[in-house]
């Protein structure tokens, strides 16, 4: 799941050719085994997918306002309207588009591009669609849209390491290739985030890392009804869990009852690994 995390990149023109049987039963079947995930505040999901209508009678046309070409299926479903539930739907999510990375299918993360009522009409009070995705093959050649998106998204576009992790004592770290905890911390700094604005930051304390949010002042600037940022932080602590388990370290999440105060952010969760 590492080299899915560190090579993923996201795909706004698909290839014109519709899914084959295998290919549906294949997605299907990632998206039943994703519905088992737990995030880190012990939240799990129901996952759906939908033909796109363009591709099949059973499925539903949904609007993504130009922005996907030739979608031939979406993936997602619906959480409680409250911090803990979006940011553990990040979390969950990215683990599902990391599975279909792994196997080889392409995808994008859409929180504010697309037409919620279209995926879902009846959806329970207090319950949102905070993203879905497009799943598929990517065509050969890119859309201006898909090369506009995708420039903005380099890593020279990032914040660097040191900008978004320090010492838990405000101190800077100095990071090492055989460090468990920062090369896993180099995986959450290639995540993806709404917008690219990165807002998750994270403070060492010997084996343990205290994630914050660091929220974008005024973003966004059209109301979606739910707090997109926080779906960020659930990306940014999955791909931290990726890292670990990759280099085989135990982890547990835990919350802090008193955390450090740090100007402009506010105190998420804990990781701790030595356990």
């Amino acid at each position: 799941m590492k080299d899915s995390a560190l090579n993923r990149i996201s795909t706004r023109t698909f290839k014109k050719e519709p899914l084959s049987n295998e290919d549906i039963d294949k997605i299907s079947s990632i998206v039943f085994d994703s519905n088992s995930i737990k995030g880190p505040f012990d939240h799990s999901f129901e996952f759906t997918y939908y033909l796109n209508k363009l591709r099949s009678q059973k499925g539903k046309k949904i609007g993504t306002y130009g922005l996907i070409k030739n979608p031939p299926l979406f993936v997602g479903g619906t959480c409680n309207n409250d911090p803990e539930s979006i940011i553990d739907y990040g979390y969950s999510m990215q683990r599902l588009i990391l599975e279909f990375t792994k196997n080889g299918y392409n995808t994008c993360w859409l929180g504010g591009t697309f037409n919620r009522k279209h995926f879902k009409k009846d959806i329970p009070e207090n319950e949102i669609i905070p993203a879905i995705t497009p799943v598929g093959y990517a065509a050969e050649s890119r859309s201006i849209i898909d090369k506009s998106f995708r420039s903005v998204a380099q890593s020279n576009t990032r914040f660097s390491l040191k900008q978004l992790f320090k010492r838990y004592d405000g101190e800077e770290l100095t990071f090492k290739e055989d460090n468990v905890i920062l090369q896993s911390l180099s995986l959450v700094r290639r995540g993806p985030s709404a917008s690219n604005k990165q807002p998750w930051r994270g403070f060492v304390d010997d084996c343990k890392v205290h994630y914050y949010i660091k929220r974008t002042p005024r973003y966004p600037a059209i109301s979606m009804g739910y707090d997109i940022q926080l779906l960020d932080m659930g990306i940014a602590l999955c791909n931290f869990s990726i890292g670990l388990e990759h280099y085989k370290q135990n982890y547990a999440y835990f919350k802090l009852e008193t955390p450090k105060i740090f100007e402009g952010m506010e105190y998420i969760i804990s990781v701790d690994t030595s356990i």
